[in-house]
């Protein structure tokens, strides 16, 4: 009797010691497909939770407009007992389409599938809510009197093409509001838009897009310079001869001082006369002429300063030759 309580007690001892290991044998992984995230026309980020089950897990995702799918984003390796969030993001997409998509989950002791789980690309182009803005540049930034510079940009946001833009002018002093000047464009498919400006005097530029609702533009600023022209009575003279030099300055500055340079040696224009500005027939224009007695050949140019909102300018240069 003594034997036989010995060898019970034996044997409830040995499968005390079995029953904990079976139930910590390593298996087949348990996969779970969640939700997909950071959806946009073309991309998207594929997510799901996977149990190892305390063996390397190789993890993936199939994705595809029907339930055959059709490809497959690898997710990595997960290792452990502890489920684990995993995911892939996949691009490439078609906008405005629905997909499916599951996470598969493969170790040595088998594979596991989630369950088939949807999601629909956003449509192509900007965010919903996103507002229209319009870029503005005016290349040159500065124009000699009467010439001409090219205001153009680009209409971004919902509606790009096809927008109306509408040209809006403030001119020095600027205590006036922008106004419209006349011109009118649409914008290409592109977005894009240009104008081209002649401001008489230093102006504020902006444009106003025909949006919903409508977008203003930044301003631009487009400095005007003097024009200057220069006339010589003969460009081959004897030495010492009076030369007469005459032109017109724009727009009108009667009573300013013109200044007569010559190009020096070192390449330094200085100044030989001066002279002063007289009125004309014209509002928009003023005169000078001087005499000069000229020794040696030399270029010469005629210079007027600044005189805000007009920036200082030079006349083309003339090349007297002595004989």
């Amino acid at each position: 009797m003594r034997v036989f309580r010995i060898a019970s007690v034996t044997a409830i001892l040995g499968m005390l010691l079995v029953v904990p290991g079976a139930a910590t044998a390593a298996g087949p992984p348990t996969a779970m497909t969640g939700a997909a995230t950071s959806i946009g026309s073309t991309s998207a980020t594929l997510n799901g939770t996977v149990s190892p089950n305390k063996q390397s897990t190789t993890v993936s995702f199939q994705y595809g407009t029907t339930t055959g799918y059709g490809a497959t984003a690898a997710a990595g390796t997960v290792n452990g007992n502890a489920s684990k969030a995993v995911s892939a993001t996949i691009s490439g997409l078609t906008p405005s389409t629905l997909y499916h998509f599951r996470v598969t989950a493969t170790n040595a002791s088998g594979q596991s599938i989630g369950q088939d789980t949807t999601f629909t690309t956003t449509a192509s182009g900007p965010p919903p809510g996103t507002k229209n803005a319009v870029g503005i540049a005016a290349v040159p930034g500065a124009v000699t009197y009467g010439r001409s510079t090219v205001i153009s940009g680009k209409v971004t946001g919902p509606k790009g093409g096809g927008v109306q833009v509408v040209l809006q002018a403030q001119p020095y002093p600027y205590t006036t509001p922008f106004k419209p000047t006349g011109a009118v464009t649409s914008t290409g498919s592109n977005g894009h838009y240009a104008f081209t400006a002649s401001p008489r005097i230093r102006t504020h530029y902006q444009v106003m897009a025909k949006t919903a609702p409508p977008a203003t533009s930044a301003v631009v600023t487009v400095g005007v310079r003097y024009a200057v022209s220069l006339f010589v009575s003969s460009g081959f003279v004897n030495r010492g001869a009076l030369v007469r030099f005459s032109g017109s300055v724009r727009p009108a500055a009667n009573g300013r001082t013109v200044f007569i340079q010559r190009l020096s040696s070192t390449g330094v224009y200085r100044t030989v006369a001066t002279t002063v500005l007289r009125a004309t027939t014209s509002s928009t224009r003023s005169s000078y002429i001087k005499r000069l007695r000229v020794f040696r050949s030399a270029v010469y140019r005629v210079r007027i300063g600044a005189h805000f909102p007009y920036g200082a300018s030079n006349s083309r240069s003339r090349r007297i030759t002595i004989v």
